[in-house]
């Protein structure tokens, strides 16, 4: 007889869809570029000022239990400009499982030259449980108490590293932010590698591309592509694709999928991003439901003058 870990993973991988769950393991972002936090701790104190970052998906919208995805990280740079530390959390939903992360995240930055080049080495320490809404699931025998009763796993520890190279112009992450496996729902380690920067084609024009990278032991490598186009240092606008390395580009085979991402800055403390997949750019993929995701993040810079301080696109 199962018990209740063994039905919760039959719950989490199976019931809501497979070809969903087995694309990704971890809570994936596709406006991940605006949130390195939430996949590598070394990001935090990256930024001079404190930085609020807030994050909504909602993918499959029509469909009862489709997935939700909420994210919050705040990182803050101590005076020195040499530590970081924040908290990052992530809640994903599943049908009827809700899957929540909480995260505290240090990290300390190297100057590693008079260019204002630094390497952030980072550490996240945290923890992760699974609850159950036994009000969606109507049992064919109405005796077992795994699934009529409340199911509210312990806190389970878990602690990550990543490293992170950057200046104003470029960046370059790679990151293990969950060592710890959970055997028992099948939850394996995730590696990303991630990468982008600021191109400059006119005064007015900047060019944006990101690139990350996903390796999961029981997964092929899956990889993000995005090259948004930046006016203004105020509005952004580009497309976006992802899928396995194996595909080449999205199908019916390798997966994933193509969208496009816009956003804008509301004043000098406040940006607000948006990304779109659905069937209107996934039909020939057999997609046939919009996804939604949503960025709002809060820079809270001091005033201090003479001081020029990092673009505010990563």
């Amino acid at each position: 007889m199962m018990n209740i870990k063994q039905k919760l993973f039959l719950l989490l991988f199976v019931v809501p869809t497979v070809n969903f769950v087995w694309s990704q393991q971890e809570a994936a972002f596709s406006l991940y570029m605006f949130n390195h936090q939430s996949i590598n701790p070394a990001y935090v104190g990256a930024q001079d000022h404190t930085q609020i970052t807030v994050l909504n998906r909602a993918q499959w919208n029509g469909i009862i239990g489709s997935p939700e995805t909420q994210a919050i990280s705040v990182g803050h740079q101590f005076k020195n400009k040499n530590l970081g530390l924040g908290f990052s959390s992530i809640v994903d939903k599943i049908g009827p499982v809700q899957n929540t992360n909480a995260s505290l995240d240090l990290a300390y930055h190297l100057s590693l030259n008079d260019k204002n080049l630094r390497l952030g080495l980072g550490l996240k320490l945290s923890g992760r449980s699974y609850q159950l809404d036994n009000s969606m699931l109507t049992p064919f025998d109405s005796s077992d108490r795994v699934f009529t009763e409340p199911i509210n796993s312990k806190f389970l520890p878990n602690i990550g590293m990543g490293a992170y190279l950057h200046n104003e112009k470029f960046y370059v992450g790679i990151s293990l932010p969950y060592l710890l496996e959970d055997i028992e729902v099948n939850l394996k380690r995730n590696y990303y590698l991630f990468f982008g920067g600021l191109l400059n084609s006119t005064k007015k024009i900047q060019f944006k591309p990101s690139f990350l990278f996903q390796k999961t032991e029981i997964l092929p490598l899956t990889y993000d592509m995005s090259i948004l186009i930046v006016a203004n240092d105020k509005f952004w606008i580009g497309p976006q694709l992802r899928t396995t390395s194996s595909g080449g580009v999205p199908g019916q085979k390798s997966a994933g999928f193509y969208g496009a991402i816009a956003g804008f800055h509301i004043n000098d403390n406040l940006s607000l991003g948006y990304a779109y997949q659905g069937a209107t750019m996934n039909k020939n993929l057999g997609i046939t439901n919009n996804s939604h995701e949503l960025f709002l993040r809060f820079n809270l810079v001091p005033k201090v003058s003479g001081i020029l301080r990092s673009p505010r696109l990563f």
